[in-house]
């Protein structure tokens, strides 16, 4: 079955990963229950966060190495480890084994451990992991204005000037990103913004599929435009949509809009048309559009150990500029900022210059881990807001 790669990831629960990273705060000696791989991606996220990991605790060793291993660290004995002061074991086991490892802590009269949850365990892993080459995806806005404006935007389209990608830079950028990926990808999105606005819509759509022959290519739009477009003045992007094996993903507004003439255009010439009130939905809703709040602490206080619950980390990163970012929220901050007068930072390390690496296999490093810029984003009070409306335009649709 293929992947549908626009999903999001598995994000750990989040109350969790603030009980775990207080937990760990409690004791002088922090250790790590099993050490298969995903307790190496648990180490690495604990890194990541600035938390001091010790060492491995197993209840027996082994000769062989683990498959997989991101650092060395020492493996130690449960016994000898349960006799030590001030120590702390975060259990991240499977729970198959709690019913020898628990026992085992009672008769030891051990209480300092911390159970994670099955769930956990598996997100935090495939948030920590480097994704293979078919599950990589990356967006470029052709545009950063829209023909409509929705709050809450993530990619502040209702506050930006009209703006349009240079179609030389484009073209440069994605030559650049196809030898990084030796023309191989999972998925590209067009979008904006709104994508259809821009006049050369066609020739993007082109040089991409020029340099990247498969994998999935997705313009992601309001639709407005879309039937226009049949006999624009540069081609009929339903025929070039079907020449370069482009889906069409419609994002469902409660507007007037004739959703089924789109649905029948496609099926005309043949054009996957996926049509949904929630763009990362795994089939499609016209449920009531819901506005995600996607909250902002303009100070940037936010803790580390906070960003793999965010829907971009690992997943959803942005070419803009020669530039990769690992979201929106970072790739556009900087219409944020002339909106509201806001002086969020972007630093060398919130992305990679395309022109400076020499593999996908550093974008895939880089988009599983922490870049400073995570700090503005308050993540605990992301989620559904209301009912999808026009913007305000004030900033209090991010604070």
């Amino acid at each position: 079955m293929k992947k549908q790669i626009h999903l999001i990831n598995e994000l750990p629960h989040i109350y969790e990963l603030e009980d775990m990273i207080g937990f760990c705060r409690q004791y002088e000696h922090i250790y790590i229950y099993g050490r298969g791989e995903n307790q190496e991606y648990l180490l690495k996220y604990f890194d990541m966060c600035g938390v001091k990991i010790e060492g491995y605790v197993v209840s027996f060793l082994r000769d062989e190495e683990p498959p997989f291993l991101y650092r060395e660290l020492p493996v130690c004995l449960a016994k000898d480890i349960l006799e030590m002061e001030g120590v702390g074991i975060i259990l991240a086991l499977s729970d198959r084994y709690f019913g020898k490892i628990i026992p085992m802590f009672r008769e030891a009269g051990f209480e300092d451990y911390f159970l994670m949850s099955e769930f956990n365990k598996r997100a935090i892993a495939n948030q920590m992991k480097p994704r293979a080459k078919e599950d990589m995806t990356f967006e470029i806005n052709l545009a950063n204005h829209c023909n409509l404006s929705c709050q809450m935007c993530d990619h502040y389209s209702q506050l930006s000037e009209k703006w349009f990608v240079d179609m030389d830079r484009f073209e440069q950028d994605m030559v650049c990103m196809g030898k990084l990926f030796d023309h191989e990808i999972g998925a590209i999105t067009l979008l904006g913004g709104e994508p259809t606005l821009h006049e050369d819509l066609i020739k993007c759509i082109e040089i991409t599929r020029r340099e990247f022959p498969k994998g999935e290519l997705i313009i992601l739009t309001n639709g407005l435009l879309l039937l226009e477009l049949e006999h624009s003045p540069k081609g009929n992007l339903w025929e070039a949509c079907k020449e370069n094996d482009v889906q069409i993903s419609v994002t469902v507004y409660p507007i007037r809009m004739d959703y089924a003439a789109i649905e029948e255009k496609g099926k005309e010439y043949g054009v996957p048309v996926f049509m949904s009130s929630n763009i990362h939905a795994g089939c499609s809703t016209k449920l009531t559009k819901i506005s995600d709040k996607h909250t902002m602490d303009l100070e940037g206080r936010v803790d580390k150990f906070y960003c793999v619950n965010c829907l971009y980390f690992n997943k959803f990163n942005v070419l803009k500029d020669g530039r990769l970012y690992m979201c929106p929220v970072a790739a556009h901050s900087d219409i944020f900022n002339r909106a509201f007068d806001q002086k969020l930072k972007l630093r060398e390390k919130d992305y990679l210059d395309i022109y400076r690496i020499e593999s996908w296999k550093e974008i895939a490093k880089f988009a599983c881990s922490y870049v400073p810029f995570c700090s503005y984003c308050d993540l605990k009070h992301w989620g559904r807001h209301s009912q999808w409306k026009a913007s305000n335009k004030n900033i209090d649709e991010y604070v």
